[in-house]
């Protein structure tokens, strides 16, 4: 693969965590360790990467000989993580740095975890890749360079490893872990270096590597991008009407604003923005697409009730069928005009990157992963490839900020969606009530109409008469309307899905309020850190229900 190629074929933007020895008798020959260092760094450049960051814990050894390898390089800024308040860089080492932040790691210890693996976690959480200058061996300690490979993999970040012994480089891609990974295991596979586990380090297999990484997340984010109109006429309101005729108007909560120091970090800035954009693009689809399904119903209702009117009026036959022509002719436009935007899917991909906006953004400002799973291969998500670009928070994480913040982050992603959820349970469960109820009036009232025709029938047969027309055109008519009613609402709660999605608001605002109870009144770092990932999994589980629907949301015509 030529320079060009691979540059052409990059993405544009990759984190790059960095984790070695320091202790010297792990470390080795450091002359031996910095050539490694260069030629990683210079490799990475050569991969074609456009715009790159470095995370380290900036220790001395390995660390701070990787720091000055890659400003040497200028590769881009260098982010570095402590694991304690009160830390500080090597000597000489500040210089290296643009941006820092600090842990508390005595409260972390005192809540008997360890500081450094903490340290390590907020490190990869954050990466596309992992260079590591390691040995090869079990970790001495929890925290250590074994445990940032171990955490790479099962997170699926690829690892360029410098082999510490000679220097020498090779990839380890975590897609090709067995199943059953176990970590010593692999240690042991490592030592034979087995293919294609673990492969020697080149400019055309990173570049390859990196490739896969944000492809398609680039893809689904341009439909995401593409906004819709941003005043929506009318007629796109017809769903609103609808949902708050029906099922009344929806509670607000006060949300917890955003302490100031977090609100002034660039990064929760940026996440800020794009979930906002992102979240009035998916509500904005959102509208047209069911005001195009509601319209269409209706549209189905009113056709059946002019195609029917004949049958009562001979002299408007001509008239209806120009009418229900007509009615046909703008359910078709609606209709191809929402296939040929893909607006369902496009809604669908709106709606996804704005929740996962929502978890990154505090996933951030707590350093919790939110990143690729091995097993789902290298592509993340949209959201994850612009929270990569924020790089970390910076400034120390003292009781004081981990009290504000997590009160911030708790009401965002518990105490809120609980009350958005209980909400959207009730709502949703109003609307489909009332739905039925109006579908099983219209059937009852077309039993009791083929049931006067029958006694009218009868009674009239009794005096050697028929029926006058006006009955039986009575009868056609509701013969062709309810059912029309009865498609219309089978439709709607196929399409959107309300009944469902209340059960769902009902299970998932219970299981957030639990992890709210688990929380107690002054949860610590690791406390806040538990409920963020609890609570990021129970509404992953909602999204990945939302996106299983999709193949559901596409207009029904009814016709």
């Amino acid at each position: 693969m030529s320079q060009q190629a691979q540059r052409a074929s990059a993405p544009g933007f990759i984190q790059v965590a960095f984790a070695g020895h320091n202790r010297p008798e792990d470390l080795g020959d450091p002359a031996v360790v910095a050539r490694g260092l260069r030629d990683a760094f210079a490799m990475l450049a050569q991969s074609g990467v456009r715009q790159t960051s470095l995370l380290t814990g900036l220790a001395p050894g390995a660390d701070l000989l990787a720091a000055r390898a890659w400003r040497a390089q200028g590769l881009g800024p260098l982010h570095a993580v402590f694991p304690y308040l009160d830390s500080a860089p090597p000597e000489g080492a500040e210089a290296l740095m643009d941006t820092g932040a600090w842990l508390d790691g005595a409260a972390t210890e005192a809540a008997g975890r360890n500081a450094h693996l903490d340290q390590t976690r907020w490190l990869i959480g954050a990466a596309d890749l992992l260079i590591v200058a390691w040995t090869g061996d079990q970790a001495r300690g929890a925290g250590g360079t074994a445990d940032a490979v171990r955490l790479a993999l099962e997170h699926g970040i690829p690892v360029l490893w410098v082999q510490t012994e000679a220097g020498a480089l090779r990839l380890i891609e975590p897609e090709l872990l067995d199943e059953d990974f176990g970590f010593l295991e692999f240690l042991e596979q490592l030592r034979v270096e087995r293919a294609p586990l673990v492969c020697p380090a080149t400019a055309e297999t990173l570049a390859r590597r990196l490739d896969e990484i944000g492809a398609e997340a680039s893809a689904e984010l341009a439909k995401a991008a593409a906004p819709p109109p941003r005043r929506l006429p009318r007629i796109w309101r017809t769903y609103a009407m609808f949902r708050r005729t029906l099922g009344g108007a929806q509670g607000r909560h006060a949300p917890v604003p955003p302490p100031a120091d977090l609100g002034a970090q660039r990064g929760f800035a940026a996440l800020s923005r794009a979930q906002a954009d992102a979240d009035e693009t998916a509500s904005r689809l959102g509208a047209i697409h069911r005001s195009q399904q509601l319209i269409l119903l209706l549209i189905a209702i009113v056709a059946a009730v002019v195609g029917s009117a004949p049958a009562l009026w001979h002299d408007l036959k001509l008239p209806c069928v120009i009418t229900e022509l007509a009615l046909a002719l703008i359910a078709l436009g609606l209709w191809r005009d929402s296939d040929r935007r893909e607006r369902a899917h496009r809604w669908n991909v709106a709606r996804s990157v704005a929740e996962d906006l929502r978890l990154q953004r505090v996933a951030w400002a707590f350093g919790v992963s939110a990143g690729r799973d091995r097993h789902r291969g290298a592509a993340a998500g949209p959201a994850l490839e612009l929270r990569k670009r924020c790089g970390l928070p910076e400034g120390r994480f003292d009781a004081a900020r981990v009290s504000a913040w997590g009160g911030w982050a708790i009401d965002e992603l518990i105490a809120g969606q609980i009350a958005y959820h209980r909400a959207q349970a009730a709502i949703n469960g109003r609307v489909m009530h009332r739905v039925h109820a109006a579908e099983n009036l219209s059937f009852l009232a077309l039993i009791a109409v083929l049931a006067s025709y029958i006694v009218a029938a009868v009674a009239m047969a009794a005096w050697e008469h028929e029926p006058p027309h006006w009955l039986g055109g009575v009868v056609f008519m509701a013969g062709s309307i309810v059912p029309a009613i009865g498609a219309a609402s089978l439709a709607l709660d196929a399409t959107l899905s309300l009944r469902e999605q209340a059960q769902r608001s009902d299970v998932l605002a219970a299981r957030l309020e639990a992890v709210r109870e688990r929380l107690g009144p002054q949860p610590d770092l690791q406390g806040t850190q538990s409920a963020i990932r609890a609570a990021m999994r129970l509404m992953r589980a909602q999204e990945d229900h939302w996106a299983e629907a999709s193949v559901r949301r596409k207009l029904y015509r009814g016709g």
